[in-house]
């Protein structure tokens, strides 16, 4: 059985030094500070992190983890709108976690 393997777009690695911007989304109980790392010869976003959560606990590892798979998603060129609808699909309401909140703000 022969494997059929896509071939990824590569990688478009952010530079060493980049502007970011930071923006606060409060949910009812949490307050997160999100910061999008901006690639300055393309002006898009290419990493993200998110901080909110007691330093060292469980959310404030998975935040981590997340904004790591999300930035890789994002420097392999993985449009912004498939992200959302891959959060939002069947989800009454559309995705309410911090990490569809996040990337639904990028959209703006």
């Amino acid at each position: 059985m022969q494997s059929k393997q896509k071939k990824l777009q590569q990688r478009r690695r952010m530079q060493n030094r980049r502007h970011n911007i930071t923006n606060v989304i409060e949910t009812e109980a949490d307050k997160y500070y999100v910061s999008f790392g901006i690639d300055p010869k393309t002006l898009e976003i290419g990493e993200v992190f998110i901080r909110g959560s007691k330093i060292g606990s469980d959310m404030d590892m998975l935040l981590d983890d997340a904004t790591v798979v999300l930035s890789l998603a994002l420097q392999y060129g993985v449009p912004l709108e498939q992200l959302v609808h891959s959060l939002h699909s069947g989800r009454k309401g559309g995705g309410e976690s911090i990490l569809a909140k996040t990337i639904s703000l990028m959209k703006t």
